[in-house]
């Protein structure tokens, strides 16, 4: 369903780069991350994923502006989208360990409770 407003919108893209965050953080864990550090962390976002954007924007200068070509490619597409939730997550992780809460165990709820906890969150 396509929203319809700003707030379905944002809910949507921060859903989706949620559950990529949690799905990678089951794959592979919190030590990578905390091997790297803030500092990695911020690395990794400027240099890898940055870069990655950067290379799916395609385009010319056109009277001294520069004009984008769109993504129609569908490859291309989700590596852009890719792209920019990964910079998402790893804001979210340079937070989390700015704070000092990187690395707190997964839970093993299901889906429906993430969803509920999601809604707690939102009421505070």
């Amino acid at each position: 369903m396509r929203p319809t407003t700003f707030q379905q919108a944002f809910a949507q893209i921060f859903d989706e780069t949620f559950d990529l965050l949690v799905e990678r953080q089951r794959k592979y864990g919190p030590e990578n991350i905390r091997n790297q550090g803030i500092y990695g962390v911020v690395n990794r976002l400027a240099d890898d994923k940055v870069a990655r954007v950067r290379q799916s924007l395609q385009g010319d200068v056109v009277n001294g502006q520069v004009v984008l070509s769109p993504i129609i490619d569908r490859e291309a597409t989700d590596t852009f989208e890719d792209a920019l939730k990964d910079i998402a997550n790893y804001a979210m992780i340079a937070l989390a360990l700015h704070r000092g809460v990187w690395g707190l165990p997964l839970s093993d709820e299901s889906e429906e409770e993430v969803e509920i906890l999601k809604e707690e969150v939102d009421c505070e």
